[in-house]
Order: structure tokens, then sequence, then C-alpha cells
């Protein structure tokens, strides 16, 4: 039988300890030095592009579809709620959701209910709002790119340079 209510996946020490990290940074202070004096580049888990290390980014990738499916098994009513199985393959999915996941267990961490509170008030709903059309894309069948094609002739040499063009004009006109 299932579970009623199942736990917050917990983060790996080593994410854990870099979250605390940070914070002292942020406090200020003896602590903050000693850290900073280490030289130590400090991973961001809820951005994964910061992540250096192998083994620490495949821990951010296991945690974060630990996750989806506790999500996905806790706060989506209905099918339209669900986060895809392939949202490794939607990078604005994935950063949303590295994002939700850090911001969800440091509300959790608190020692009062207000954070997690807004979370659930806030963070939660606005992933939901934010990304619906992303995942129903991928309802019932993975769906690439939409945009891929706009993005291409974006990039093309011909495009960028009238943008470089653009921005010349602009700088002689000022």
């Amino acid at each position: 039988m299932d579970e009623l209510l199942t736990s917050f996946p917990e983060p790996s020490e080593r994410m854990q300890s870099s979250v605390w990290k940070l914070e002292r940074i942020a406090r200020g202070g003896d602590d903050a030095d000693r850290i900073r004096k280490t030289g130590e580049i400090l991973p961001r888990f809820w951005d994964p592009t910061t992540i250096a290390d192998p083994r620490l980014r495949w821990e951010v990738w296991m945690w974060l579809d630990q996750f989806v499916i506790w999500l996905n098994t806790q706060h989506a009513w209905f099918g339209h709620d669900l986060t895809p199985a392939c949202w490794p393959e939607h990078p604005p999915l994935t950063r949303y959701l590295a994002a939700l996941a850090a911001q969800r267990f440091i509300a959790g961490q608190a020692t009062g209910p207000a954070p997690l509170a807004e979370w659930h008030r806030y963070d939660l709903p606005t992933y939901l709002d934010h990304t619906r059309e992303q995942r129903a894309a991928c309802a019932e069948k993975h769906q690439p790119w939409p945009a891929r094609a706009a993005h291409r002739r974006h990039i093309e040499r011909a495009a960028a340079a009238n943008r470089l063009r653009a921005f010349r004009r602009d700088l002689d006109g000022a």
C-alpha cells in the first residue's frame, strides 16, 4: 500500500554542505572569511551549470529525479500538473525544477512554518503556471523543442551580423 504522505527527498551531504557554506558567507563574519580563504568555488545545486565535479553533478541529477517523483506524487492532483519523465531533455524545466527543489529543501529546514507555507503558496503554483504548456506538450509523447528552427535562424551568421550592425549604429548615434 502506498504511503499517504512521503518525505521530501534529502539532498546529499555534499549538496547540503555547499548550501550551509553559502549561507555562512551570506551572513558574513569570521566563518565567511574562513570559507572565502579556502578559495573553494561553491556549487549551487539550484543551478547545475555551477557544478564542475562530475560526482556531485550526478548526485544532483539523482536528487532532482527523486524530487520530481516526490513532486508528482505529493503535489500533482490532476494529470496536467505532472512533470513529464522527459524533463531532463528540456532545459527550461530542468532549471526551474532545480530552483524549486532547492527552495523546498531550504524552506523545509526553517524553524517555523512560514517559509514552507510560502513555498506552497507561491513557488509551487508559480512553477505549475509557468511550465504548464511545456509540461503539456509531453503529456502523451515527448516533444522536441518547438522553437528550434527559430533559434537556428537567430544564430545564423547573417542574423548575428545584422544584430552587430544594429549595435554599432546605436553606438555611433550615441
